[in-house]
């Protein structure tokens, strides 16, 4: 799963941005340029309250 599939998983940029409080433009970004890695747990946390199965290595491999 790529991390622009993943934000998309879990809901659009914007909802995803207003959970993190972050800018839209931030979180769509990261579609194109990879969920930065300081953000990463963060948004493990979010999808899991999601219900969002991550990749097991979601924490170790970049996938822009």
């Amino acid at each position: 799963m790529k991390d622009g599939e993943v934000i998309v998983a879990i809901g659009d940029s914007a909802e995803v941005a207003q959970q993190l409080g972050l800018g839209q433009s931030t979180v769509s970004n990261w579609k194109l340029r990879g969920i930065s890695w300081r953000m990463r747990p963060k948004i493990k946390d979010l999808a899991r309250r999601r219900r969002v199965k991550l990749p097991e290595d979601f924490l170790t491999v970049q996938r822009p």
